[in-house]
């Protein structure tokens, strides 16, 4: 079963005031994990920087690629991950393209930069991505159809 259009463009409602955002702080995590920041800087309670927005690519796989080719895959080396996925590092966010069918998204930056991430298994229950947003909330997308936009734990 598919998202419906009005979930689409809910979703789409929820991440347009992230556009035009340069992307801060992007690291490498655990496995393939990227985290990037956006917006301003927060200081939780445990004294972390994060910013007011906070994109977490978590349980997909994602390539990164311009116009001429792809840059890097989440299956690279690990040394090759981090030596590459800093060029993110303060491009800005144009647009955010999501297939409604099984949630692959298209994050693409200026010059053509796209982060594309696609689904790696269709049975296992773990979030896609999130997003968390300024208003305390995170919008988490898969496995597909799910999402939810609910209030942040941290």
């Amino acid at each position: 079963m598919n998202v419906t259009t009005a979930e689409i463009d809910t979703i789409y409602k929820i991440i347009e005031p992230l556009l035009g955002h340069k992307a801060w702080n992007v690291r490498l995590g655990v496995g393939s994990f990227i985290t990037m920041e956006f917006g301003d800087p927060v200081t939780s309670s445990r004294g972390t920087i994060f910013g007011d927005w906070h994109l977490w690519i978590y349980c997909c796989g994602w390539f990164l690629e311009n116009p001429n080719d792809t840059y890097v895959g989440s299956e690279d080396p690990r040394e090759i991950l981090r030596q590459r996925i800093i060029v993110l590092e303060g491009r800005s966010l144009e647009n955010v393209i999501i297939s409604p069918i099984v949630f692959e998204t298209n994050f693409i930056f200026d010059n053509s930069l796209t982060l594309h991430t696609f689904p790696l298994n269709f049975h296992d229950p773990c979030d896609y991505w999130k997003l968390y947003t300024p208003q305390r909330r995170v919008l988490i997308l898969g496995p597909a159809p799910k999402w939810s936009y609910e209030l942040s734990a941290g």
